[in-house]
C-alpha cells in the first residue's frame, strides 16, 4: 500500500517571535489566529480550515506539513505498513481543533508528517482583514537528493509527478492542483517557498495593493509559471520566509487521462507531464526569478 493524501491541510512553523509571525499570517495574509493551550497559534483560512501552525522554535524554519489522506483506511493500519517499512510513527489524539486523531512520522529530510483521514467539520466562512487566500496551495523545500525526494512522497505518500524542470527541479501532486509539494536540488537546506491559492487576477491585483499597504515589496513578480501555468507573485514575510500568491494553477481531474485540464494559455494541446528548460519554465511573461529569490 501507500498513503493516498488527497489534499494538503496545513504547514506548522517554528519562530523566535512566534507572535509577530502569527501577525503577519492574521493582518496580512487574511487569516483568523487562535492560540492554543500550548501558546501556539493555529491560522484559518476564511473557510474556516486550520493552514499555518506557529511555534515557539530556535529559528523561523518550516518544521512540518499536516495532510489529509483517505478516509477509508484506519491510522493504526497505516502506522503497521509504515512500521514494515521501516518508518516509525505514533497516533495523537485531539491535536487541533476539529481533527480529533493524527498519525505523526517524520520524511526523509526530517520533516514532521501530520496525517488525519477525517475531513474537519465545516464551519461558517470568517471575516476578516488582510488578502484572504482560498487555501495554502503547496510548500518547495531544497533537498540533497531529489530522487530521494521523489521516491518517498511517491512511494510512501502517494504523490505523482506533474513535471520537472531539467534534472533540479520536481513538481508533485497530491490530488488535482498541479503540484502540492516541490522540491529543489541544492546545497541549501530547508524551505524554499509556500504559496497561497487566490481566486483570480482580480485578487493578485488587491493582493499587491494590500502588500503595499503593509510595506512589503514584491520581490518578484507578477508572472506566469510554465510548469503548472500559474499567475505568480513573491515577496517575503517579516521572518524572511518566501511567499508566494498564486492563481489558476493547472489541475488534472482525470488522472486516468494523463492529462492536465485545457487552458487557452497552454502551449501543449493536450498538456502532460514533461521535462521543461529552465529558460522556459520560470517565468513565460519575462524575465527570470532575481539573484535573491533564495531562503
Amino acid at each position: 500500500m501507500t498513503l493516498r493524501i488527497t489534499r494538503l491541510a496545513f504547514a506548522t512553523f517554528g519562530s523566535p517571535d512566534p507572535a509577530q509571525l502569527a501577525d503577519y499570517y492574521a493582518s496580512v495574509i487574511g487569516l483568523s489566529a487562535m492560540t492554543r493551550a500550548d501558546g501556539g497559534v493555529h491560522l484559518a483560512s476564511p473557510s474556516g480550515e486550520t493552514c499555518v501552525l506557529v511555534e515557539a522554535g530556535e529559528a523561523p524554519v518550516c518544521t512540518g506539513l499536516g495532510f489529509e489522506t483517505a478516509p477509508d483506511v484506519p491510522l493504526e493500519d497505516v502506522a503497521r505498513w509504515l512500521g514494515a517499512q521501516g518508518i516509525a510513527s505514533a497516533v495523537r489524539t485531539d491535536p487541533l481543533p476539529g481533527i480529533a486523531r493524527m498519525l505523526r512520522f517524520t520524511d526523509f529530510k526530517g520533516t514532521r508528517i501530520d496525517v488525519f483521514n477525517t475531513p474537519p467539520p465545516a464551519v461558517p466562512a470568517l471575516a476578516g482583514a488582510g488578502i484572504g487566500p482560498r487555501k495554502l496551495g503547496h510548500v518547495a523545500f531544497y533537498v540533497a537528493d531529489i530522487q530521494q525526494a521523489v521516491a518517498f512522497y511517491r512511494d510512501i505518500l502517494g504523490f505523482r509527478v506533474s513535471d520537472w524542470m531539467e534534472d533540479f527541479f520536481v513538481f508533485m501532486r497530491c490530488g488535482p492542483d498541479h503540484h502540492t509539494c516541490n522540491f529543489i536540488s541544492s546545497a541549501n537546506r530547508g524551505m524554499h517557498h509556500m504559496a497561497f491559492e487566490l481566486a483570480d487576477w482580480a485578487h493578485v491585483k488587491a493582493a499587491c495593493d494590500g502588500l503595499s499597504r503593509a510595506g512589503l515589496q514584491m520581490t518578484w513578480g507578477p508572472g506566469r509559471h510554465g510548469p503548472g501555468h500559474n499567475i505568480f507573485t513573491y515577496h517575503r514575510n517579516p521572518q524572511n520566509q518566501i511567499i508566494e500568491l498564486f492563481t489558476e494553477l493547472d489541475v488534472m481531474s482525470d488522472e486516468a487521462s494523463g492529462a492536465f485540464d485545457p487552458r487557452p494559455w497552454h502551449r501543449d494541446a493536450p498538456q502532460r507531464p514533461k521535462v521543461w528548460r529552465a529558460s522556459e519554465a520560470t517565468n513565460l511573461w519575462g524575465d527570470g526569478p532575481p539573484p535573491g529569490h533564495r531562503s
